[in-house]
């Protein structure tokens, strides 16, 4: 990804009314006039805000029917946090150059003639001496602790302050009186006798194991996935329901209950059983829950929407009223 790219994603989520445009997407995809309404905002100010949403490519729109509706981009809002901030660095070169010039200022400063004279006290500084004190070891070998002490004595007196700080700041693994660098290495331990593992020459997965993984990569993401589907929610002690479809239900739980909370739900009815009782006042159910698909970039959009149509009309069979979220009044059958 490029800056330019990312600081444009930076800045197009950087105002309250477009995180809320881009929460309610997440729900399902909505045409302007139905995001205004929702948000309690003015249609001219949805469209100002999707169309920066959209130039940062966090939206894109689809004609359906006679709406225009809006989708959120799925490939980004899949892109963590460190992709974004991941880019191609032009200037690395010169920083790097800055790194190793400081580093060489710091060593300069703290040794003379191959000896420590002192230990920084800032951390950095530390951690640069430590690093430089490294380099007298082999990456290969594993010491026994009068050898480590040994080899730091012909640098710095205090051999035993420099044992501590390579094992504290995790530069050096220690297990039963042996030690050993830590790059790019682990430890396992069995019993008496200690095992350094290279993760580098570490055998490589076969085919069976990379099945396995995907499993289980798959298992991970379905348990961990928002829950989706259709709900219905009314005041209590009442006979009329209310039913939507989210592709978040506890997002959408927790709108209402911010809406109710602030005294701006479009419900009058539900609006006045929050005043007098609270959360106890409202009656929320998740009715029905969309499965998970095995791919993470699947568009539920169709599905949640279907799901709902077809509760909607086994609803209406009831003895109850019910109310589309949104939309028209089912009236109980005569």
């Amino acid at each position: 990804m490029e800056i330019s790219d990312s600081i444009s994603i930076m800045k197009a989520l950087a105002d309250s009314s477009r995180l809320l445009i881009v929460n309610s997407l997440m729900e399902k995809p909505q045409y302007v006039e139905e995001l205004a309404q929702r948000l309690n905002l003015a249609v001219s100010t949805v469209s100002f805000h999707l169309k920066k949403l959209e130039s940062a490519n966090l939206v894109f729109k689809r004609k359906e029917q006679y709406y225009v509706v809006y989708h959120l981009n799925d490939r980004i809002f899949y892109t963590t946090l460190k992709d974004i901030t991941s880019f191609k660095n032009e200037h690395k070169i010169v920083q790097d150059e800055r790194i190793a010039a400081y580093k060489a200022k710091v060593l300069k400063t703290f040794f003379s003639k191959g000896k420590l004279i002192k230990l920084p006290s800032q951390h950095k500084k530390k951690i640069i001496v430590l690093e430089e004190i490294l380099k007298l070891f082999n990456n290969e070998k594993v010491y026994p602790e009068k050898e480590i002490d040994s080899v730091i004595e012909n640098v710095f007196d205090d051999y035993c302050t420099i044992r501590r700080l390579l094992i504290d700041n995790k530069l050096m693994f220690r297990s039963n009186g042996k030690y050993k660098l830590n790059h790019d290495y682990e430890i396992t331990n069995t019993g008496n006798e200690i095992v350094f593992i290279n993760n580098k020459s570490a055998k490589r997965k076969t085919g069976n194991d990379k099945m396995e993984n995907r499993k289980e990569i798959i298992k991970k993401y379905k348990m961990t996935h928002t829950p989706m589907g259709v709900y219905k929610i009314s005041a209590a002690n009442s006979n009329k329901f209310y039913v939507g479809s989210s592709l978040n239900l506890p997002g959408i739980y927790n709108r209402h209950k911010f809406e109710l909370g602030t005294g701006i739900h479009s419900i009058k009815e539900l609006q006045e059983s929050w005043n007098i009782k609270g959360e106890q006042g409202i009656i929320f159910e998740i009715i029905d829950k969309l499965e998970p698909k095995e791919d993470p970039a699947y568009n539920y959009s169709d599905d949640i929407k279907t799901l709902e149509d077809l509760w909607m009309d086994k609803l209406q069979k009831t003895g109850n009223n019910y109310f589309r979220l949104h939309g028209t009044m089912i009236k109980k059958p005569k």
